[in-house]
């Protein structure tokens, strides 16, 4: 560690004689001396020993978020995994999973991944890896253990209900990490996908669902970008681009530095140029969200529904260090085709987050800026992307049913998996996908008194479960609960489109798109 602290005040040393030689302030020089003044004083007087390192990674980390939300200090650990999120694709077995009574529980098999084509089922629970027991596995541990090189092997014991433990032997390779969590058609006509995050291949994932949709029929699309944080910037633009006809500007971007200021245009290849579209965005969709949003919004392409976007406008870079970590730098922000700032205040960084929380965070017109769009329609800065027909995010949850909903031993979940036999896609006899819908969409197939009676029965047997509720604060919740156990059910049964199919039919945000779908049309009349 003393050597690590003589290198860091060799650094900092480099750094005063660089800013004596290039004339900079005497006060910036003196506090730059109080820095290794102040590691040197820990160092040698602090009451226990002191990880160097993390304490200077504390130190950057400070630095960077005085100047705004956005920029950020990436470790030497955190880089490899913020790559590998990014780059969408990582080696493994390929589940989603939930530590559930100390075991690994299968949420769900990646489609097209070895954990599903080896059929492995939702609640299935890992108990042995390598013949090693898995019983209350730490986190980093089960990485280890599943993860590996393509090609590599993996034997996994199973304990499935309604049959005896067996061994599964799986074969690594590379799983997908996918934008588009859920792409199907809603009716006859209307498509509807849902987008989580816009990563290297996003733009491909999209372009392949709506072609596949417009096979079977798709006229119209709705677009859920709902809670979706943002991700590669050229993703978003392509899928905006795809919908644009003519040469306007998709978005262009101001900063301090030369390449910082740039413009964007469309290329006139819309491959979907006559495709009506609405999107639905909330308080948490950001970024890349609001580039698509936006720019659909301001060149009359496309019907925006919802809340007010989180107002995330700042583009980073990223700049690698010696030492294998990075930071990304705010160099520029995004303005949207009329010329709005996408970018909201945050004057106020530590109300920056905290504020999403709030019951309504939408700024009155009054005191926004108005702009135009290409037809002459007024629209809003300020921060955000405020949408043209307005959804308010109605919280009415009581706390017993926020406890049963979010219960880290994922109750919902247990139980729909306890009763799955009863809709069991061998009961259909081959009947087509609308029977299979219909079989879940029925509220009145989940009684809520088979629900506590299974929930107190799991009380009392789960010895780490620790759950005290009031049977009329959950009831006054039914329908959401009752829908929230039939969307475990479909995705159990049928996978994931089947599971988002019946959360948006139970949706205000979809069905008021669906009500819109006309004005969305009407945008493609000439004028």
């Amino acid at each position: 560690m003393q050597k690590n602290l003589y290198y860091i005040i060799t650094c900092i040393s480099i750094g005063l004689f660089y800013l004596i030689l290039t004339g900079s302030t005497q006060e910036f020089f003196l506090k730059i001396k109080s820095l290794s003044q102040v590691i040197k004083i820990v160092e040698d007087k602090y009451v226990e020993e002191v990880d160097l390192e993390e304490l200077i990674d504390g130190a950057i980390r400070g630095l960077l978020e005085t100047l705004d939300p956005h920029s950020s200090y990436i470790t030497t650990d955190e880089f490899e995994k913020v790559q590998e999120q990014m780059k969408g694709e990582f080696e493994g077995i390929g589940i989603e999973f939930s530590m559930l009574d100390g075991y690994i529980t299968v949420i769900a098999p990646i489609s097209g991944t070895p954990s599903d084509r080896a059929g492995l089922q939702s609640g299935d629970k890992i108990i042995k890896i390598n013949g090693e027991s898995a019983y209350k596995i730490k986190q980093d541990e089960i990485m280890k253990k599943l993860r590996g090189p393509k090609g590599s092997k993996v034997v996994v014991t199973i304990k499935r209900i309604g049959t005896d433990n067996f061994d599964v032997t799986l074969i690594r390779d590379k799983i997908p990490i996918n934008s588009v969590m859920s792409s199907f058609l809603y009716n006859e006509t209307t498509g509807y996908i849902n987008v989580n995050r816009f990563k290297d291949k996003t733009f491909k994932e999209v372009e392949s669902s709506i072609d596949s949709l417009t096979k079977f029929g798709m006229k119209e699309l709705i677009l859920d970008l709902r809670g979706n944080p943002g991700g590669y910037m050229h993703e978003a633009l392509y899928l905006l681009d795809s919908f644009i006809s003519s040469n306007d500007t998709l978005l262009y971007t101001t900063g301090r530095i030369r390449d910082a200021n740039r413009v964007y245009r469309a290329t006139k290849n819309a491959k979907y140029s006559n495709l009506p579209i609405i999107v639905i965005i909330d308080r948490a969709s950001a970024s890349a969200s609001e580039i698509i949003s936006g720019g659909l919004q301001d060149l009359d392409r496309g019907i925006v529904i919802g809340e007010t976007s989180f107002g995330k406008g700042l583009v980073q870079r990223q700049e690698s260090l010696d030492d294998g970590s990075a930071v990304r730098i705010t160099i520029a922000q995004y303005h949207t085709p009329s010329g709005r700032v996408i970018q909201r205040d945050y004057d106020e960084l530590d109300e920056y987050y905290l504020d999403l929380a709030e019951e309504n965070r939408e700024i009155i017109d009054s005191v926004r800026i108005e702009f135009k769009t290409k037809n002459g329609r007024t629209v809003y800065g300020g921060g955000g992307i405020k949408p043209d027909i307005y959804i308010p995010n109605k919280n009415d949850m009581t706390k017993d049913s926020q406890k049963l909903l979010f219960n880290p031993n994922r109750l919902i979940f247990k139980y729909a998996n306890s009763i799955k036999h009863q809709f069991d896609i061998k009961l259909l006899n081959g009947k087509n996908e609308k029977d299979k819908k219909d079989l879940i969409s029925n509220s009145n197939t989940i009684k809520s008194k088979d629900f506590f009676q299974w929930l107190d029965n799991e009380i009392s047997s789960t010895e780490d479960l620790d759950f005290q509720y009031e049977q009329d604060s959950i009831m006054f919740n039914w329908n959401k609960i009752n829908s929230k156990i039939r969307e475990e059910i479909a995705a159990n049964l049928y996978g994931k489109n089947y599971k988002y199919f019946i959360r948006v039919s139970n949706d205000n945000y979809f069905l008021s798109a669906l009500e819109n779908l006309q004005e969305a049309r009407d945008l493609l009349l000439p004028n």
